[in-house]
């Protein structure tokens, strides 16, 4: 299976269209902030929270493979403008 390189699921009703997930790749410039982000496993696309970046490699804790830390795709909607 290859590995995710960004996700977006947007939900259409009639004529409005809204993203409801957007997940893209980490980058060197990527934060957590105070209340941490959450990432996406590139090759089983489970979902979990993470408060900091300062890691090299993460294992997935559901398909338990270890993935560098430049996989591992980030939610670009969780952000302090952006209320959950």
């Amino acid at each position: 299976m290859t590995p995710l390189k960004s996700h977006q699921h947007i939900s259409i009703r009639g004529d409005k269209q809204t993203i409801t997930e957007d997940f893209k790749p980490v980058h060197k410039r990527t934060r957590a902030g105070s209340n941490g982000k959450n990432i996406m496993c590139p090759r089983c696309g489970h979902i979990h929270r993470v408060n900091n970046f300062s890691w090299q490699e993460l294992q997935c804790p559901k398909c338990t493979l270890w993935v560098t830390k430049y996989e591992w795709l980030v939610d670009q909607l969780d952000t302090w403008k952006t209320p959950r």
